[in-house]
């Protein structure tokens, strides 16, 4: 039996943490994150429910947290993240002070694929990309079990600010047609909303699109033609063997996956050669967590 891990996934809205043993999730803690009393507050926060977590794993010496950003791993470094408004902080340093353990950190969609390429959809494979779809596009890789990092240890795959549309919509990185300007949680919940109305969003889209509604259907064709393009393009350039998908969106995975891997089949090159499969996440919501407690 693998010993017991602590994991934490730092969100803009809550702060998720858990004790994991095998990949499985044996105690979770979930706070509101304080993002507005500031910095020191969320790390207090963040500090009270690892300490919480030890009752149960008194001799744990190393802790993992997924945190939304850029960061520079190899320094500990929060170097930009929009969801804090934080800028050249450093974390691993003052949660160490706090906690007199060992940290490490990687971006939150980094753990959430180093969950679901451990113990999640992509067990078993060697190579394993994952969008993660919610309020931005995040994604991931993971090689031989293993997060791939660029030469500073910092996300190396933002694969939200590749582009699918050249000159086309605003993104709020600066550039101008980027995935996520196109296949993002809030698009899908503005198509929802001026279809059906205030107060209804992507969930209603979906459903209605399930039962056949044309406009819909029309409505998410353009959101599945720039993720599919997407997921094409990291497919051609990174060849997995698959591509999990995660996020909000994967409850409308009937949806979205056939899509997705009709253009697969179609467009990636060598596919018949070496084949690549769009897959549903697996560990839900405790992917970050899962992920963050295997760095």
């Amino acid at each position: 039996m693998e010993e017991k891990r602590i994991g934490v996934d730092l969100g803009g809205t809550r702060v998720k943490m858990g004790l994991v043993q095998a990949g499985r999730v044996t105690r979770e803690e979930i706070y509101p994150t304080p993002v507005q009393e500031g910095y020191e507050a969320v790390l207090d926060v963040i500090a009270g429910g690892v300490r919480a977590l030890m009752e149960d794993a008194p001799g744990i010496g190393i802790v993992g947290m997924g945190v939304p950003g850029i960061l520079d791993c190899g320094r500990g470094m929060v170097c930009y993240s929009n969801n804090f408004g934080w800028q050249d902080k450093a974390f691993v340093e003052d949660m160490q002070k706090r906690l007199g353990l060992e940290v490490r950190i990687a971006n939150d969609a980094q753990c959430a694929t180093l969950g679901e390429a451990l113990y999640g959809a992509g067990k078993g494979y060697g190579r394993v990309a994952m969008f993660t779809i919610g309020t931005g596009v995040g994604g991931g890789f993971v090689k031989g079990g293993r997060l791939e990092t660029d030469a500073y240890g910092t996300m190396a795959y933002i694969f939200g600010h590749e582009v699918v549309e050249v000159g086309g919509n605003a993104c709020n990185c600066g550039r101008k047609g980027c995935l996520e300007a196109y296949a993002s949680a809030p698009v899908l919940e503005k198509a929802g909303k001026d279809l059906l109305g205030p107060g209804h969003g992507a969930k209603e889209l979906f459903e209605k699109a399930r039962q056949g509604d044309d406009a819909a259907l029309e409505a998410l064709e353009g959101f599945l033609d720039h993720l599919s393009a997407g997921v094409v393009n990291i497919a051609n350039i990174l060849r997995p063997e698959v591509i999990v998908v995660g996020g909000g969106v994967s409850a409308s995975a009937d949806q979205i996956l056939p899509r997705l891997n009709e253009a697969l089949r179609k467009e990636v090159y060598g596919y018949e050669y070496a084949p690549v499969a769009a897959v549903c996440a697996a560990l839900g919501n405790r992917a970050g967590i899962v992920g963050a407690s295997s760095l």
